[in-house]
């Protein structure tokens, strides 16, 4: 069956040969009939020239409202930003021994605990940590920002 489809294909490819054989021959003599042609030049009509106008609506921003500051009134709380009502001043401390506190130092790091000492310089707290309590001194100037718990 197979050696049938085999010589088919054999058989289809010789004359298939034979009529490409034809067929490039042609094919030779059109191209060497185009070669030794005379040029000839073709009239080709212009382009229509684009219309010089541009058209500007589509970069105009639409206004769709004008804006107009609020008149001010009694009630403009909610305008500014809450002061913090925990936040303290460092003069209270002292009048806070006992209390829990939060403090932020100049470093950007906060301390959570009890205020065990104050005076005009420093305070003393006591921070709970793992493996018991430990206790910082801090000055004035190292603190940043003071609140309540």
């Amino acid at each position: 069956m197979q050696r049938k489809h085999v010589l088919a294909a054999l058989l289809g490819g010789v004359l298939a040969l034979d009529v490409f054989a034809q067929t490039l021959d042609e094919d030779e003599a059109r191209i060497e009939e185009l070669m030794n042609a005379p040029a000839t030049v073709r009239s080709v009509a212009p382009a229509p020239a684009a219309s010089a106008t541009v058209d500007d609506s589509i970069n105009e921003t639409p206004i769709a409202a004008a804006v107009v500051a609020p008149a001010q009134s009694a009630d403009d709380e909610w305008l500014a930003p809450k002061q913090n009502e925990n936040a303290m001043e460092f003069a209270d401390l002292a009048h806070s021994i006992g209390a829990r506190v939060s403090i932020v130092t100049t470093n950007e790091r906060e301390h959570h605990g009890v205020v065990t000492s104050a005076d005009a310089k420093q305070v003393t707290i006591e921070v709970r940590r793992k493996g018991g309590n430990a206790s910082y001194v801090l000055k004035k100037e190292q603190i940043l920002k003071i609140e309540s718990r």
